[in-house]
């Protein structure tokens, strides 16, 4: 008979669900950045460092997310030391990547001007619209030696405002004209106004991780536990059933 775990199962068990849904969504959206980058084919060249750093976090949510639930709602013990494992080295890996992005001193903005080369135009073009901006340091920097094409998003009617450069006319010939800020320093600044939020939401996924540690020790000890208490009682029920058949054997053999 399989040991019970008790309510706490269920607690892990949403858990899991929690941080396999986190996986899945970081997962996803990688995919869509892959799918639609020009930095796809630098894939396999082994450079976009911010990328596979990405990819590795969300497979290991995705994958232990995944074991603890099953873990969880089968009540397998085996399955639940294994979540443990998994989320163990996931949070040793997330400590090792803040100790080395320390060792190396790399500035915030440093880390978030990576990620703008690497991601995709969708994910520039959505940052753009809502931070007023264009490129990553000003329009004349970013397409001036190019011939890229540069996304609505970057331009702005031209009754909004006086700070727009470079006129353009869309197909329903509406002037337009082209955003003169960065959204480099817009981008830090946005993270520094709102460092309590997406502080708090990091801060609350590491509180889950080091709940499901807990949660998991605790089952995996009292499964532990439970096996011992019973395996004892079944020695222990073999000696008074071996010291019964002895007694029975020498009452017979007085007779």
């Amino acid at each position: 008979m399989p040991a019970k775990m008790g309510w706490l199962r269920h607690v892990l068990t949403v858990l899991s669900v929690a941080i396999f849904l986190l996986g899945c969504v970081i997962i996803g959206y990688m995919a869509w950045v892959l799918a639609t980058s020009v930095t796809v084919t630098q894939f396999l060249d082994g450079s976009l460092i911010f990328t596979y750093t990405i990819i590795a976090l969300g497979f290991a949510l995705f994958f232990s997310g995944l074991i603890g639930w099953v873990g969880g709602a089968s009540e397998s013990p085996f399955l639940v030391g294994l979540f443990l494992f998994f989320v163990a080295v996931s949070m040793l890996a997330e400590i090792g990547g803040i100790i080395a992005l320390k060792v190396a001193q790399l500035e915030f903005n440093q880390i978030l001007e990576e990620g703008w080369i690497q991601v995709n135009q969708g994910t520039r073009n959505i940052i753009q619209k809502n931070l007023d901006c264009c490129g990553w340091e000003n329009p004349r920097k970013e397409f001036a030696a190019n011939n890229e094409w540069i996304d609505d998003t970057c331009y702005q009617d031209a009754g909004q405002g006086n700070s727009g450069v470079l006129a353009r006319f869309d197909d329903q010939s509406i002037p337009k004209k082209m955003k003169n800020d960065g959204c480099g320093e817009k981008l830090v600044s946005w993270f520094d106004d709102n460092k309590i939020t997406w502080v708090t939401i990091l801060a609350s996924v590491a509180a889950v991780q080091v709940m499901c540690i807990g949660i998991s020790l605790f089952i995996v000890s009292k499964v532990r536990k439970l096996k011992k208490i019973r395996s004892n009682r079944t020695v222990s029920k073999r000696r008074l059933y071996d010291s019964s058949s002895d007694d029975s054997h020498d009452y017979r053999h007085r007779i």
